[in-house]
């Protein structure tokens, strides 16, 4: 389960490790200054170099993890750490001036990482045990030295606490939501490009397939040409009559296979032979490819002359892209879809149309921005589906633009 949620987390552990120096590094420069300078009790001198070790400790835990092989720091680990820096700060804090020490508010650089890294679940964990020691610093805590005691009344004292905590819950959840937003986009682009290296080895095995159909029609036609010579010949009809009938049952079956071969949709669509087609023939092999597979919905292609005339080259990303917009038109649709291939002097054309309830006027004006769904089940439906196709489609120096036309309609433009 934590393999699955981890899929975002980033943080190398030796990139971990150099951060923690720093931090104690600082923790240790801020404690000698102002042991220093100030007149700190032996009590308070010696509890916070305890403390400030602790940190170097947790230092060297994370080396042991390096070495060990975890170059990636899991969610678990992380939340971990976390939790040990917000105890370890807030008991430093608490032992040098409590909410009256200036530096209490970098107890919100933990929660910001884990807001940005961690599961809702632990964050919530994390956000409850800094709530929970800001409630125990404003209660119990060591005063700094008489030289650098504010003088702070109790109003002021309880506005730094209720700052703390309005802060902490603002940042969490403003570095949530942003960063699932991230994460939402990378899961769409994570299966986009998954998808997309399927194409690229079914292309393969078409282009094996393209190429079993060209090389062994030949041998096959000269067998079979040898096995009617057989045939005819009464005296091995005679003797071998049995196994001529056999060869010629076999060689029917070894035709039949690669005349499927060279003739299924599919495989002339992604067979690598065929790295160009007419406009015209694409949008018929498309048609005739999900027809077969969504009989409820009459699916149907219209061409002009021109469209004939103009070849197109068939890769990976036009395939998936309009496989993702005929996939969406079906679900829509309510009982037919047009795909339309047209062509003029300087442009040609793909438009693909349903007889569905069309695309609201929010999404035409939000067309191109992710997280922008016209589907109602915006929990399963993250809007991500046309914004990637556009994406794909503009790599191919095209255009795609959405209007309504008795229906939804996405017209996909490319300059001659």
């Amino acid at each position: 389960m934590d393999n699955k949620k981890n899929k975002f987390l980033f943080v190398n552990s030796s990139d971990f490790l150099l951060i923690r120096l720093i931090a104690f590094v600082g923790q240790g420069i801020t404690l000698g200054v102002t042991q220093y300078f100030f007149d700190i009790t032996e009590f308070v001198t010696l509890s916070s170099w305890a403390v400030a070790i602790l940190l170097l400790l947790s230092v060297g835990l994370a080396y042991y993890l390096l070495n060990r092989g975890d170059k990636i720091l899991s969610e678990r680990q992380i939340f971990l750490f976390l939790c040990f820096d917000i105890l370890q700060i807030s008991l430093l804090i608490g032992l040098n001036g409590g909410y009256t020490n200036p530096f209490i508010f970098i107890i919100l650089a933990p929660i910001a990482i884990a807001a940005s890294y961690l599961t809702i679940e632990r964050i919530l964990v994390i956000l409850s045990l800094s709530l929970v020691c800001f409630a125990l610093i404003f209660n119990f805590y060591i005063d700094l030295p008489l030289s650098v005691r504010p003088d702070i009344n109790i109003n002021y004292s309880l506005a730094i606490m209720i700052s703390l905590f309005i802060s902490s819950i603002f940042l969490v959840f403003y570095l949530y939501y942003f960063s699932l937003n991230y994460k939402n986009t990378q899961t769409a682009y994570e299966l986009a490009s998954k998808q997309l290296q399927d194409e690229k080895e079914l292309l393969k095995v078409g282009g094996l397939a393209a190429a079993a159909v060209h090389e062994l029609g030949t041998p096959l036609n000269t067998i079979n040409l040898i096995v009617g010579d057989f045939d005819q010949d009464k005296d091995l009809k005679k003797k071998y009559g049995e196994d001529i009938d056999t060869l010629k049952i076999e060689l029917e079956r070894c035709k039949a296979i690669l005349k499927e071969l060279s003739t299924n949709p599919e495989s002339k669509e992604l067979s690598s032979e065929i790295s160009n087609m007419s406009l015209d023939a694409y949008t018929q092999s498309l048609c005739e490819q999900f027809s077969g597979n969504y009989r409820a919905i009459n699916l149907d292609y219209r061409s002009d002359e021109k469209s004939k005339s103009i070849n197109i080259q068939i890769t990976p990303e036009l395939n998936i892209a309009m496989n993702n917009i005929i996939k969406n038109a079906i679900s829509f649709a309510y009982n037919e879809i047009l795909v339309l291939a047209e062509a003029t002097d300087k442009e040609y054309f793909i438009k693909i149309r349903d007889d569905g309830p069309g695309f609201d006027k929010k999404f035409i004006a939000n067309f191109g921005k992710p997280f922008y769904s016209s589907r109602p089940e915006k929990g399963v439906n993250m809007g991500l589906g046309l914004f990637i196709t556009k994406q794909m489609i503009e790599n191919l120096n095209g255009e795609i633009s959405v209007q309504n036309n008795n229906g939804a309609e996405v017209i996909l433009t490319w300059q001659i």
